[in-house]
């Protein structure tokens, strides 16, 4: 009888332990991820890697909303200053999402100063009392883990808005369920290989516009535009927890952010008050010395890559001379220098013009390059197009392929793959990155019309309107990060 018993708690045991593992696994696939893979605001990754951090590794925080993720680059602070500084920012981040944030990262770090983005103090949707809409308080909050501060993250978020239930942030699943049909690889990666080697900043490459009107304070100095209520109150505990903790706290509005007198006036008043520092980037003597030219150097609402070296130098140069924030050799930011260059590379060869020099710059490592031909007009490509495409290790002389289809697959380490076919249907099925990643191409000449195809794990990437189109896949982002196409003379 007593061994009944305790082979019954036995079961028992075995049963409870497998349920709570089945849903705390369940619990992460389900929960939305942002990565490099999906988003420009890849904050799952940014906060995963937070985590693996050395302790008291990190001497600068910034915070604040997507413009901050894409405005301070830490490698390129540490590159040019020495400075060892982490970007937390994510997508529409309110100040009481920053706030605890905030009190998270002092579990694990004891920085020297943080640097707050300012664009969500003031009222964004007057309907909602976080400033911004779930989704987006769940895509900061999911990533963190749990403790007394994420405990009491989500008690007060829930306090603020009632729409919102605690236990979904508890059991994920409850709030994600209906995921199951949009799983993606992301989804089913460990923790432990989601990397943001850039330390939470995301580059874009896209240039801005050709001009940008500064602010210039008027003669009103004293009417001030109103903080949302719930964003002062978080700000305000914000700057107490800075003062407990010895941080100088500094306040920025960046280019491109709502700017007028009154606005100017709130931040400016706020931050005498409680004696902490605030940049008004938009202002015509701040702007200057950041001394970005646009089109290309933009750094307006969301700055890219070029703009984000000014504004990540200009920052840098305050914090080492005005704030003496050391410079330290770290293996951390040593180690990404690399990978860095690697993502300037991606976002440079996007803006080269000559199509040969363009081809050049494929020969990487880090790139599988597809190319399939849809028009006849291939047969007439520039010498140095085709010179350039030989180096790449293509065989096939497009010269002689008149009415030819064609199809290839340039992956490092491996042999070049070429499919040609006269008058006829060329298709290849496989994949690349060790089999992780599938690929359908197709290419057909005078067969039905012509037209081509290049899906990588199913989606169609081709542009049928050119003489050739060509994808290039970075291996190590696990994403498509340009295409071009090419055309005869």
């Amino acid at each position: 009888m007593m061994k009944k018993r305790i082979f019954g708690v036995l079961r028992c045991i075995i049963f409870m332990s497998i349920l709570i593992a089945s849903l705390y696994y369940i619990n992460k696939v389900l929960v939305t991820k942002d990565t490099a893979e999906n988003s420009n605001w890849p904050c799952t990754s940014s906060y995963h890697q937070f985590y693996k951090m050395e302790k008291d590794s990190i001497d600068v925080l910034f915070l604040g909303s997507s413009v901050a993720v894409n405005a301070f680059s830490p490698q390129e602070i540490y590159n040019t200053y020495g400075i060892r500084s982490y970007n937390l920012g994510s997508t529409q981040q309110s100040i009481i999402l920053s706030y605890f944030w905030l009190e998270e990262a002092l579990r694990f770090q004891s920085p020297k100063a943080v640097v707050l983005d300012t664009r969500f103090l003031f009222d964004r949707d007057f309907n909602l009392p976080l400033n911004v809409s779930e989704g987006l308080v769940r895509k900061c909050m999911d990533p963190m883990q749990w403790s007394e501060v994420k405990r009491n993250a989500v008690k007060e978020i829930c306090e603020l808005d009632s729409s919102q239930e605690e236990i979904s942030y508890y059991l994920t699943n409850v709030r994600f369920h209906t995921r199951w049909e949009e799983l993606e690889e992301q989804d089913f990666v460990p923790e432990e290989y989601e990397k943001s080697e850039l330390k939470g900043y995301y580059p874009l490459y896209v240039y801005g516009g050709k001009s940008y009107n500064t602010f210039n304070p008027g003669k009103d100095t004293k009417t001030k535009a109103p903080f949302q209520k719930n964003m002062a109150t978080y700000l305000d505990r914000m700057v107490t927890l800075c003062k407990e903790h010895d941080i100088k706290l500094i306040l920025v509005s960046l280019p491109g952010n709502a700017m007028n007198d009154k606005i100017n006036n709130a931040l400016t008043g706020y931050s005498k008050d409680k004696g902490i520092e605030f940049y008004n980037m938009c202002e015509t003597k701040t702007y200057e010395k950041i001394g970005a030219k646009l089109p290309k150097e933009n750094t307006l609402a969301h700055a890219n890559l070029w703009g984000s070296i000014k504004l990540s130098n200009f920052i840098g140069g305050e914090l080492k001379e005005k704030y003496g924030v050391p410079s330290v050799q770290d293996e951390q930011y040593e180690c990404t220098k690399a990978y860095y260059e690697h993502i300037k590379k991606n976002c440079e060869i996007r803006h080269i013009d000559d199509t040969s020099e363009y081809l050049k710059a494929l020969k990487d490592d880090h790139y599988t390059v597809l190319i399939a031909k849809s028009y006849e007009s291939a047969k007439s490509l520039d010498k140095n197009i085709l010179e350039s495409l030989k180096e790449l290790g293509l065989k096939k002389n497009f010269r002689k392929m008149e009415a030819f289809s064609y199809v290839a697959v340039i992956e490092p380490g491996k042999s070049v793959i070429e499919k040609t076919g006269k008058r006829d249907v060329v298709a290849y099925s496989g994949t690349i990155r060790d089999k992780n990643t599938m690929i359908e191409m197709s290419s057909n000449i005078y067969k039905n019309g012509t037209n081509s195809s290049i899906v990588i794990n199913g989606h169609d990437y081709c542009r049928p309107e050119s003489a050739l189109t060509v994808v290039v896949y970075d291996n190590e982002l696990r994403k498509v990060i340009d295409i071009r196409t090419i055309h005869g003379e």
